[in-house]
């Protein structure tokens, strides 16, 4: 999720406002909704329950950003190890940090309040370092790494077949029917095969921008994707995905110094809101005595989690980010 402040030219600046909205929707929906009713309402949580579905804007985010970034920079197929290399070091840094932290909080914890014994295996942990966890018979060790193995499988993929999307109109047919097609065979929400449609809305809208297809074709796509995603994930879902690609296509000039600060810290922060939110209120439940606490640990939770998300961009993200930069195609 890179950086887009001091933006180059070409960049699309609505994509900053996108991951900074999608990011913090997910934020308050699991701080609402997945903290054992700390805060109550059934109203508010049906409100920010809604927020789960930034994941889709994510989806379409990245199956904009990866294609559209590509093409700029002349990819081709013998470019796939420096592909990854780049995604790899852009990535990695801050997921390998909040992964090494919630290891060690978890071993806390089995230490000092559950009696339990330490839940994690290094079987667990490696399997976690390459993604590897939906193959396997293990859980996440946090509830939002789930989206990362299946952004990582879209790299994989998209980084080969790239010269089909590019290319003929025949190439590009036959590989989203195909993705289609198994879309529907295997419905494994924890692979981007199940996620595909999602991210075709993106890879298509990226070959619109850059001219790679004529309009006839982009919204005929569209179409048909909107259709699928209304047939499989059902009508708000569908909405949403299109409501990001929308936003992209027509780039709605908004200027705002907090979604751009959020934007930013998208990534860090949705890395990283659980485990450091979700430990403030954790310390709330057992001392939470009266509402006006409950605020206060709401507050706290939102205020550390923002400013642990900020350092942990300053400190390992940006640099991550400029060393992945500083790797070019041939």
């Amino acid at each position: 999720m890179p950086e887009l402040t001091g933006r180059p030219r070409g960049q699309v600046e609505i994509v900053t406002i996108l991951r900074g909205l999608a990011a913090s929707s997910v934020f308050l929906f699991h701080l609402v909704c997945v903290t054992h009713g700390y805060i109550p309402g059934d109203a508010v949580h049906a409100f920010f329950s809604y927020g789960k579905f930034g994941v889709q804007f994510f989806f379409v985010i990245s199956g904009f950003v990866i294609p559209y970034s590509m093409i700029r920079a002349n990819y081709r197929t013998s470019d796939f190890f420096r592909f990854l290399v780049k995604r790899v070091v852009r990535i990695e840094p801050p997921y390998m940090l909040i992964l090494a932290l919630t290891v060690s909080f978890l071993w806390v914890r089995s230490r000092t309040v559950s009696a339990d014994p330490f839940p994690v295996s290094w079987q667990q942990v490696v399997l976690h370092i390459g993604y590897l966890i939906p193959f396997s018979g293990y859980d996440w060790l946090s509830i939002v790494f789930w989206t990362l193995a299946i952004e990582f499988q879209f790299y994989l993929f998209f980084s080969l077949a790239f010269p089909l999307f590019t290319g003929r109109r025949i190439g590009r047919w036959l590989i989203t029917g195909a993705l289609v097609s198994v879309h529907w065979i295997r419905p494994l929400d924890t692979q981007f095969l199940y996620w595909s449609p999602i991210f075709l809305m993106g890879i298509y809208l990226a070959l619109a921008k850059m001219k790679k297809i004529n309009s006839v074709e982009w919204f005929t796509v569209l179409a048909i994707l909107a259709v699928v995603g209304f047939l499989k994930f059902g009508l708000v879902v569908d909405l949403f995905a299109l409501t990001s690609v929308a936003a992209i296509w027509f780039e709605p000039v908004i200027r705002s110094r907090i979604l751009d600060f959020l934007g930013n810290i998208s990534y860090s922060l949705y890395l990283s809101h659980t485990l450091i939110a979700f430990a403030v209120i954790n310390i709330g439940i057992r001392y939470t005595r009266t509402p006006w606490q409950r605020v206060f640990f709401v507050t706290l939770a939102i205020t550390a989690t923002v400013i642990f998300s900020y350092l942990l961009y300053l400190c390992i993200e940006k640099p991550a980010k400029k060393w992945a930069s500083a790797i070019k195609y041939k």
